[in-house]
């Protein structure tokens, strides 16, 4: 398989990207009320991207209809991973959202019905276009605002710090480079320049990340997909002065939210609202 991968000069960049296209986006659940979930669109870079807002109403369990959203309510600009839409991420919403978080989450160009093909660069700018958008509805500094990212969209998260640094950034299951996965994968010292035309690096902007961005670092204990090494590379390369690591036990890649909800939501929402206790 490696032979012929060499021998073919075979391009990786694929593997980030696995969209999934819709005519129409589910969201519902009985988590969140009707009311208060929100599907919208706005320009990108590369034609009409699609979004969807989980409101938190000011007043407990009332409907989204009867009030404004809660403007006391942290604001989550949520990145999802590599694959399928925004639908298969709306259990991470519905999690954010019952913490008392608004939320909100796009679809890169090529997933759900965002238009475009999806690419490095490209990723990125739909990135900094959701976060200009969340800025627009909300009148939000990106300084008020939480980045959480998972895998891919932790790449596009720490892609941000520089431009348009959060008050906060959390990433989940993140992967350090291509040169660590094509390591993992292969257990040979081989150039990554040999398999992927763009160097996905995610530990280069975490090294130059304003220090002043407090930053938790999380990953499933127990995932194959993305190994938790990368989890350590990533926090020993963050510059942020208040960090933590958190290695979920008994969780593999994206699982964390399911399966051990109990361990995982007094972390997030601690970091999300910035009053974690002292120890």
């Amino acid at each position: 398989m490696i032979l012929s991968l060499l021998v073919g000069c075979y391009s990786l960049d694929g593997f980030f990207f696995q969209p999934g296209t819709v005519e129409a986006y589910t969201l519902g659940g009985d988590v969140i009320p009707a009311s208060c979930q929100e599907l919208v669109s706005f320009d990108g870079e590369a034609g009409t991207l699609y979004g969807a807002w989980a409101h938190q109403p000011a007043v407990e369990g009332a409907d989204c209809e009867d009030t404004v959203p809660n403007p006391d309510a942290p604001m989550v600009v949520y990145f999802h991973g590599n694959a399928a839409n925004i639908d298969e991420y709306w259990p991470q919403v519905e999690f954010h959202w019952a913490l008392g978080h608004e939320v909100f989450i796009v679809d890169y160009r090529g997933y759900g019905r965002s238009w475009g093909d999806p690419d490095f660069d490209g990723v990125i700018a739909d990135g900094r276009a959701a976060v200009a958008h969340v800025e627009d509805r909300t009148g939000l500094d990106p300084t008020e605002l939480v980045y959480v990212g998972l895998s891919l969209g932790g790449f596009v998260a720490v892609h941000l710090l520089e431009d348009a640094p959060p008050g906060v950034l959390i990433t989940e299951d993140m992967f350090a480079n291509t040169q660590k996965m094509l390591n993992d994968g292969t257990d040979l010292d081989l150039p990554s320049g040999w398999f992927f035309t763009e160097h996905f690096d995610n530990l280069g902007p975490l090294r130059r990340m304003p220090p002043t961005i407090p930053t938790l670092v999380t990953h499933g204990a127990e995932d194959d997909y993305i190994q938790p090494e990368h989890a350590e590379l990533v926090f020993a390369a963050a510059a942020a002065e208040t960090k933590e690591l958190f290695l979920v036990p008994g969780v593999g890649h994206a699982d964390a939210v399911a399966d051990a909800p109990e361990l995982y939501a007094p972390q997030i929402d601690c970091w999300v609202r910035q009053d974690c206790a002292e120890e």
